[in-house]
C-alpha cells in the first residue's frame, strides 16, 4: 500500500511540473459528462441505480463556478429527468487536484402517461477535479439531495470525464 500511495505522489508531481495552472479558472467553461450511482429513500424504491448524466460550468472568478446539471434517470417503467443551476466555490487549488464544494437547486419530472408530476430539489455536494492536462480532468462529485429542505430524497456518486476550455 506504501509503494502505491509513493507511485500516486510521484505521478501528481511529475504532472504537475508539466503544467503550472488547471483549467479552473475565470472566463473558462466546463463540460463534464459521467456515470453516477443514487439510492432512494423513498418507500418504493430502495434499490441503488447507475444512470449518466452532464455538466456545463462557466467559471465567474478564480474559485466560482455557475453550473447546469442535466440527469436522465430513465428506467423500465417511465422516463425521468432533472434539471439543475448551482454555485461551486473551489478551493485549496493545486495544479493537478483541484476540490470543490457547492449547492444546487432544480426540478424533477418524469413523462408517465397522465402524470405531471414535478418535484422541486435542493442539495449540496463535494467533489475534486484530478488533472491529467491543463484541460482534460477526471471528477467524482458525493451528494445529497432534498426536498424541500427537509426530506432527504437521494445520495449520489457522480464520476465525470470533463473538459475545460476558454
Amino acid at each position: 500500500m506504501k509503494i502505491i500511495l509513493l507511485l500516486i505522489l510521484i505521478e501528481s508531481w511529475i504532472y504537475a511540473i508539466n503544467f503550472e495552472e488547471n483549467g479552473v479558472k475565470e472566463g473558462n467553461s466546463r463540460l463534464s459528462i459521467g456515470i453516477y450511482g443514487e439510492k432512494h429513500y423513498t418507500k418504493d424504491k430502495t434499490n441503488l441505480e447507475i444512470k449518466f448524466n452532464g455538466i456545463f460550468g462557466n467559471f465567474i472568478t478564480q474559485n466560482s463556478e455557475i453550473i447546469f446539471k442535466f440527469r436522465d434517470k430513465t428506467d423500465l417503467e417511465y422516463h425521468t429527468y432533472q434539471l439543475d443551476s448551482g454555485y461551486s466555490h473551489y478551493f485549496l487549488k493545486q495544479p493537478t487536484f483541484t476540490p470543490y464544494i457547492g449547492i444546487e437547486l432544480g426540478i424533477s419530472g418524469n413523462t408517465r402517461i397522465n402524470t405531471d408530476k414535478v418535484i422541486d430539489e435542493e442539495g449540496f455536494y463535494l467533489g475534486v477535479h484530478k488533472f491529467f492536462s491543463e484541460n482534460i480532468a477526471l471528477t467524482p462529485e458525493i451528494g445529497v439531495e432534498f426536498t424541500k429542505f427537509n426530506r432527504v430524497m437521494e445520495t449520489y456518486l457522480d464520476i465525470y470525464l470533463t473538459y475545460f476550455f476558454n
